[in-house]
């Protein structure tokens, strides 16, 4: 049995991290300090209000996570749950220790095999320097089980931004584009990630974390039709895969309405 963990990662800001980055007082205006950092990272002609730092600059608000599962020999990819949860349910440590914590380990001691939308850029990157800046362990994501999440053209963690794009040898697409050309549901209700800091300003955790899961569900897509393209997961076992999810979505609709657009 081969078993899949497909996430993302809703993140905003350390403006704790960026006042002793930047010499600045604690008593320093979230807004100064903002706009200092996007200073000091942004590009020509970008707003320094909104503009995107360096990872170890961000701290995690948010985690979402699809688990899922396929005989060895091949066959339909099969969920078991899905979900996510936000800072305001648990601390931020706590969302760490219990994503990694959350991840299957077989008899053999064979951990999952990653699926992200970018992670090689990003979310893995930023689960090492907030495991690194909130002193929380994480072996589970050092060959704790038997895989090498960190090794970029492995096959431990498949990031489909990299390996769609042949890592970079032509222009990366973004989800929403790989989205639309399988016509996947995406950014549903409007929220995209450039929205994300201003609705966590505004204490709207709930949608941050329902934006978060609906991405990993339209990267799971994405992760199905790739596979199905290369030829392993026939149409019938690709067939029986989406089936799979939409009866899954199904019995989640009634607590979260927005997955709706999936079905």
């Amino acid at each position: 049995m081969t078993a899949l963990v497909v996430f993302d990662i809703e993140a905003v800001p350390d403006l704790e991290v960026g006042r002793r980055l930047l010499g600045q007082p604690e008593d320093a205006p979230d807004a100064d300090v903002r706009r200092m950092l996007g200073e000091r990272y942004a590009r020509d002609g970008q707003d320094p209000t909104t503009a995107f730092l360096k990872t170890p600059m961000y701290r995690i608000v948010s985690i979402a996570a699809l688990y899922a599962k396929r005989e060895e020999g091949g066959g339909p990819w099969t969920l078991s749950q899905f979900g996510s949860r936000s800072i305001a349910e648990r601390s931020e440590a706590e969302l760490l220790l219990g994503f990694v914590k959350s991840l299957p380990v077989d008899g053999r001691g064979t951990g999952p095999v990653l699926v992200t939308f970018g992670g090689n850029g990003f979310d893995l990157p930023l689960l090492r320097y907030r495991s690194f800046a909130l002193g929380v362990p994480l072996p589970g994501l050092y060959n704790g089980g038997r895989r090498n999440y960190w090794h970029r053209f492995g096959l431990d963690h498949i990031d489909l931004c990299d390996v769609l794009s042949t890592y970079g040898a032509s222009t990366k697409p973004s989800l929403a584009e790989m989205a639309a050309l399988a016509n996947i549901p995406v950014k549903i209700g409007g929220v995209d990630g450039s929205q994300v800091e201003a609705l966590v300003t505004a204490g709207q955790l709930a949608e941050v974390a329902d934006y978060c899961l609906t991405d990993v569900i339209a990267t799971y897509c994405v992760f199905l039709r790739y596979e199905m393209a290369r030829g392993d997961l026939r149409q019938a076992h690709f067939d029986a895969s989406m089936d799979n999810l939409r009866s899954t979505i199904q019995r989640h609709i009634e607590q979260r309405p927005l997955l709706s657009a999936f079905l």
